[in-house]
């Protein structure tokens, strides 16, 4: 007696088509023209010792979203310090960048990207994760405030520091 011919099995769902991983020094290219596609502009004799001091400093973390099948083709990206704080009682974690390239917004890739830094700074055992948007409202604001985020009363003062140049 002869089985009935076995059918394929289907195909496993199609994921997303982009990956996470931690930024690398020679992401520098990719990341700054991630970053002037944003308005930040670096200067090209600045980026190799500041993509350095990224991904080396101890108390700095940061992640990429990259094309799955492209791995230097950056599509969003996230950083984050993390220090001791002494009104805290422990550890707070800071998101310095955030940044998902306007043409693939929508793909989950700012979810995938906080959800990550979100895991890495409870396992540095932070007790707060803080991040500074400016005051004008816009798509971040109500993305962090849908992710948990809560609006405090501190204003942010800054200055520059001159070399002395």
């Amino acid at each position: 007696m002869a089985l009935p011919p076995m059918s394929q099995p289907p195909p496993p769902p199609k994921g997303p088509d982009w990956k996470l991983r931690s930024l690398k020094r020679g992401d520098r290219d990719a990341a700054f023209k991630l970053l002037a596609a944003d308005g930040w502009q670096v200067p090209a004799h600045e980026q190799e010792l500041a993509i350095s001091w990224v991904v080396q400093h101890p108390e700095m973390v940061s992640f990429v979203a990259h094309d799955a099948a492209a791995f230097s083709r950056l599509l969003g990206m996230i950083t984050m310090s993390h220090r001791p704080q002494l009104r805290l009682g422990g550890r707070v974690a800071c998101i310095d960048l955030f940044m998902v390239s306007p043409d693939q917004r929508g793909k989950g890739i700012g979810h995938a990207l906080l959800a990550q830094s979100l895991r890495r700074a409870e396992a540095l055992g932070c007790k707060r994760m803080e991040l500074y948007l400016t005051h004008q409202r816009g798509d971040h604001h109500a993305f962090f405030e849908e992710a948990g985020f809560v609006k405090n009363d501190n204003e942010v003062y800054v200055r520059p520091v001159t070399t002395g140049k």
